[in-house]
């Protein structure tokens, strides 16, 4: 049996001592790596679950999404219907409208109709608000507002035509009773005429709406505002109304706030100032272009911004 010298024997066991922990050292990073492995694997597993998860939340947003842009193209569609297809065509009078929708469902609706062989009604409203509940209580009210249905027009034996013709500020009232802002959670503007075509006297009452302008035969302008708040607070204010007469060679304007509340790209206001200047301007006109001349003045003055809210303008001459 071979001998080694002490001395070499010391050296041995200090060699031994740290092979051992060599081992354990390795061993514990074959541990950690394991776990680590484990670790990043289970990871791995919930972000592709998580990642699934998101493209299925994804693709139905995505169907979510398209169902309403259907339902908002369908709400426009409604209101652009309710629009006057063909004004009326009355001997003495020159009618003409422009309205541009913005991209968010509004509420602006106008018409002009027969209540009678020489009477025509005429409105113009503006709901609160965008999207589709704007537009449905405008067609509610637009219907609500039909010769038929007995509000504007009612039935009355006695008279020689048998019907009578409600007037303005009595329209107002039915309105006004029939949609609280409670129910509906929205209230609207409105203007509301009866214009009698032989002689151009017409009575007008103005709820909340931006006032009516008359540009008159030999350069006055005049403002009709009387009337009371807008529609569905419940009769706080009587309504009012004016009577008044369009002579030849004038002519009446009625508009929406989307008009003088256009702004530009530098957040600049077409402004009420800025429109009765430039219908002034126009107001030796035929009706239809003075209407799209004060249109195509916003849009210069807009430089390519797009229009923020419902665009409507109505205007009637005699």
């Amino acid at each position: 049996m071979t001998s080694f010298p002490f001395k070499d024997r010391r050296k041995l066991v200090p060699d031994s001592g740290r092979t051992a922990r060599e081992i354990l050292d390795c061993r514990a990073i074959i541990l950690d790596n394991q776990l680590h492995n484990r670790f990043l694997k289970d990871l791995v597993n919930k972000y592709s679950q998580a990642q699934r998860s998101l493209i299925t939340m994804n693709r139905e947003l995505t169907d979510r999404q398209n169902l309403l842009n259907e339902d908002l193209k369908a709400a426009a569609g409604i209101q652009q219907s309710l629009l006057p297809q063909n004004l009326p065509r009355v001997a003495g009078l020159d009618l003409a409208w422009r309205f541009v929708p913005s991209e968010a469902i509004g509420g602006d609706v106008f018409n002009v109709f027969w209540l009678d062989d020489h009477h025509l009604g005429i409105y113009m409203l503006d709901v609160s608000g965008h999207g589709v509940q704007a537009a449905l209580v405008t067609v509610s009210v637009s219907q609500m507002l039909l010769p038929h249905t007995g509000l504007v027009v009612r039935k009355k034996s006695a008279s020689a035509s048998g019907y009578e013709i409600t007037s303005p500020r009595e329209v107002m009232v039915l309105l006004d009773a029939e949609y609280p802002m409670e129910r509906f959670d929205s209230f609207f503007s409105m203007i509301y005429i009866v214009l009698d075509v032989r002689d151009g006297s017409f009575a007008i009452c103005n709820a909340g709406h931006m006032p009516a302008m008359v540009f008159r035969r030999d350069g006055g302008i005049e403002t009709l505002k009387k009337g009371g708040t807008v529609i569905g607070l419940g009769g706080m204010v009587p309504f009012e109304q004016q009577e008044e007469m369009l002579y030849k060679g004038d002519k009446l304007l009625l508009y929406t706030d989307g008009v003088t509340d256009f702004m530009n790209s530098r957040q600049e206001l077409f402004g009420r100032k800025r429109f009765i200047r430039v219908a002034d301007s126009l107001r030796n006109r035929p009706m239809e272009e003075m209407v799209n001349g004060i249109y195509e003045t916003m849009m210069a003055f807009g430089d390519g911004f797009p229009i923020q809210d419902d665009v409507s303008i109505l205007g009637i001459a005699r």
